[in-house]
């Protein structure tokens, strides 16, 4: 791939405007930013977050992974995917700061929709006699991307309805995030971590590859109903959703499990990449078990009804798991160049991510026994101020040689 190394700039550039927009929207609840309306500031940060780094990162880990074993392959398609990509989510980064959902917002946001359906396609047809233990999971990314867009369409039809609508609103953004994040995201990064983990010599089975990945699937698939168990269903289709729980957290244990049996192998003695790759597999483990939690009645209740909960889990999942993993990947290119400050700034992420974590957390359990925790939204400005800073020094200090 001739210009991954642009590419992997702009994917890094673009987390650093995820954290910038992050911290924005943090100023604005502590004091606050005339002209800026927060809910669309809210809108911005997602889908920038969700297209302009994560996806574009997988994008591009996939396509270097497909020209370095697959060399017939014409890569010319996937580089117009991710220019598609990226007008999208800057589109969508300013459109939805300006007005939120409005006609020219939702035509940026099909184009990314779109982009993802063509890479599905493209991905389906170049690996169609590729028996590899990652495709498959790379292909079922591809399709729950492509899945979760009935969310998308979903919430473009009953956001000019939302009062009437209100209940199918909400069930829609669920789809589309639930879709995204336990589809999309974690079944990319699964197979991208397959292909990372050749690189030390761990090979996992076949047999038991197809395990994990069957119990994840389904899990997934069915797992929607986890999130929407704050509506009226009946008690055989809770416990079915319930079932389903354990299920998915059966897979992720054998996973997690497998990976902690090689972990003597993975990345050499670096201790920064073993930290990184350590936080993300409790992060990864975490969630499946507190999505498990949720289906308790008795903590449902609280987890969807706190709105510090429902973001420290998305926090969980998407800055924790996915964004330092994909961190974690970018450490694993042999053309790195290992420094003091590169180092320094991936402490300083860490930090800042816990500690995001920790904050967002006991808002959350406060707000249920009713004790206040006031200095929350200055402690969250805080810490996103932390993220911002060490992402912009990440840049600053990575070199490619």
């Amino acid at each position: 791939m001739k210009n991954f190394k642009f590419w992997l700039k702009i994917c890094v550039f673009n987390f650093f405007v995820v954290s910038v927009v992050g911290v924005a929207m943090r100023y604005n609840m502590s004091f606050s930013l005339p002209g800026f309306n927060h809910k669309f500031m809210q809108e911005s940060h997602s889908h920038f977050a969700f297209y302009g780094w994560v996806s574009a990162g997988i994008f591009l880990f996939v396509t270097k992974y497909l020209s370095e074993n697959y060399p017939k392959i014409n890569l010319k398609k996937y580089q117009y995917l991710m220019i598609s990509n990226q007008i999208g989510s800057y589109g969508m980064l300013f459109t939805f700061l300006y007005g939120g959902y409005f006609w020219l917002s939702i035509v940026l946001s099909s184009i990314a929709l779109f982009t993802g359906f063509a890479y599905f396609i493209f991905l389906l047809i170049d690996t169609k006699s590729n028996k590899n233990p990652e495709i498959m999971w790379l292909k079922s990314g591809a399709f729950f991307a492509t899945f979760s867009a009935i969310g998308i369409f979903g919430l473009a039809y009953f956001s000019s309805k939302k009062e009437e609508f209100d209940v199918l609103f909400r069930a829609s953004t669920y789809f589309y995030l639930h879709y995204q994040y336990n589809g999309f995201f974690i079944f990319s990064c699964i197979g991208l971590l397959l292909i990372s983990l050749k690189k030390y010599g761990i090979q996992i089975s076949e047999k038991l590859n197809k395990t994990i990945f069957f119990l994840l699937f389904i899990g997934c698939f069915f797992g929607y109903g986890l999130s929407i168990l704050w509506t009226e269903i009946p008690d055989l289709l809770y416990g079915f959703f319930t079932i389903i729980s354990l299920i998915q957290l059966f897979g992720a244990w054998k996973l997690w499990n497998f990976v902690w049996e090689n972990r003597m192998k993975l990345s050499g003695n670096d201790f920064i990449q073993k930290l990184l790759l350590a936080v993300v597999g409790f992060s990864f483990l975490m969630k499946f078990t507190l999505q498990t939690a949720s289906a308790i009645p008795s903590l449902g209740v609280y987890a969807f009804n706190s709105i510090n909960i429902v973001i420290a889990y998305l926090h969980l999942v998407l800055l924790m798991g996915i964004s330092l993993f994909l961190i974690w990947k970018i450490l694993q290119l042999v053309e790195i160049e290992f420094n003091k400050l590169l180092k320094f700034s991936i402490l300083l992420l860490v930090f800042g991510i816990v500690c995001n974590e920790i904050v967002l957390a006991l808002s959350g359990i406060f707000s249920i026994f009713y004790i206040p925790f006031l200095s929350a939204k200055y402690w969250l400005l805080f810490v996103s101020v932390v993220i911002m800073i060490s992402i912009g020094i990440f840049i600053k200090s990575l070199k490619l040689n």
